[in-house]
């Protein structure tokens, strides 16, 4: 079948395709407008926006006890608006699998679409910064979650930021955990009942 191809100018490397018997209109700002003659749709290719959510527990945690920061990092392109941020790597699968009637796993099932990098950042009530660490979101459902446990008291605002790349715009999201203090050891080293 037909393709269209987008090639590095300067190396002559593959950067993407997507199939369909394609005709490109304009190009201008970084987008191209191309019909597609299999299906009968103009398609606008180029950078997409992106969105990140973030959430942590509602309750005080307590110090010492590792809790679940989660989000999501969703494409907000209008063709495609609330689909899973993808790598690079999968972008061409993702594309057709969306917008051509494709397998999810490739025309010969041996692709698996990959997500991208969110970084997880907590500032306390000092302003000091702690770096939670980076996770990748699932590919499928762009979803992410990463364990982390405080080792100081207070409220901590949690910041996940996805920095963009070739193919989405960056995006990041803030929310607040509460920390409190640990439980304290009973009569005999247990832990006493907290409350």
């Amino acid at each position: 079948g037909w393709s269209i191809h987008a090639i590095d100018v300067f190396t002559g490397e593959a950067v993407w395709d997507m199939m369909g018997c394609t005709t490109p209109y304009a190009i201008a700002d970084g987008y191209l407008v191309a019909g597609n003659a299999y299906n009968g749709y103009v398609y606008g290719y180029g950078k997409g926006l992106s969105e990140t959510t973030v959430t942590a527990p509602d309750v005080a945690v307590p110090k010492g006890t590792a809790l679940t920061i989660k989000g999501t990092v969703l494409d907000l392109s209008p063709a495609q608006p609330g689909t899973p941020c993808v790598s690079k790597d999968s972008m061409d699968t993702q594309m057709e699998y969306l917008h051509m009637q494709m397998p999810i796993g490739g025309l010969w099932g041996d692709e698996i679409i990959t997500g991208v990098p969110v970084t997880l950042t907590a500032i306390d009530q000092d302003g000091n910064y702690v770096d939670i660490g980076t996770t990748t979101t699932d590919g499928y459902y762009g979803a992410f979650g990463l364990s982390w446990t405080p080792t100081e008291e207070g409220t901590y605002k949690i910041i996940a930021s996805f920095e963009g790349d070739e193919s989405y715009g960056s995006s990041g999201a803030a929310t607040f955990v509460s920390v409190g203090p640990a439980p304290s050891p009973g009569p005999q080293g247990e832990p006493g009942p907290q409350g």
